[in-house]
């Protein structure tokens, strides 16, 4: 993403210390590292919800495949009780003429 080489990390550093403080750098400390750990914290929360998410979806499409399934074999029965009432209709007529 982005890097800091010593310089940036000693002008950083130069730059705390007149601006805070020699005396309130531990507080500045503490105040950045529960900073990332919050940031961190709702950087795991929003992976959880996106993969939760990405189940859901993964689920409806597995819905959606099985109800078109099963259409599809309600269809084929239809079409199968069809055949199966014509060729008894022409057996009858066979028997009896």
């Amino acid at each position: 993403m982005f890097s800091l080489g010593w310089m940036e990390i000693s002008i950083i550093l130069i730059i705390t210390i007149v601006v805070v403080g020699p005396k309130e750098i531990p507080t500045v400390i503490r105040f950045i590292k529960s900073l990332t750990t919050g940031l961190r914290k709702m950087s795991k929360e929003f992976t959880s919800t996106v993969d939760e998410l990405t189940n859901l979806d993964e689920v409806k499409n597995i819905k959606k495949e099985i109800l078109d399934t099963k259409e599809s074999i309600v269809r084929e029965g239809k079409e199968l009780d069809e055949f199966i009432d014509k060729n008894n209709k022409e057996i009858m007529e066979d028997k009896n003429q």
